[in-house]
């Protein structure tokens, strides 16, 4: 009995080391959903996808170094992502609604700033 019982706590061992090794490397190639910490404020990444450095952001950036391309808006008002620094409505935008996440804004965000985009 204790020969079997061994074998079959070996084997769930087996698996669930090669289910974390498998798991982690299948998830950030296809990661449906973007893993943000839970604050009420906006998680950013540099590049599409959640992908890139994460950045968090909870007032205005009248300039962001590096610029963003994907977000997680987890605040409870809209933010809105300027293609251009200062807030300067002349290029693109985007509005990002209070539980949103966006892949891909469309272009590299130089600046942002809560509430809509107007």
């Amino acid at each position: 009995m204790k020969v079997t019982r061994r074998a079959g706590v070996r084997a769930v061992v087996a698996v669930a080391g090669v289910a974390m090794a498998v798991l982690p490397a299948v998830s950030a190639q296809a990661r449906p959903v973007p893993l943000c910490p839970a604050v009420v404020g906006v998680c950013t990444w540099t590049e599409t996808a959640y992908e890139g450095d994460l950045r968090l952001l909870f007032n205005e950036e009248p300039s962001l170094v590096p610029p963003v391309r994907s977000v997680s808006n987890q605040d409870v008002q809209s933010w809105c992502f300027y293609e251009r620094p200062f807030f300067d409505d002349q290029g693109q935008r985007r509005e990002v609604g209070a539980g949103s996440a966006v892949r891909d804004l469309g272009f590299d965000a130089h600046s942002a700033q809560q509430g809509r985009c107007e």
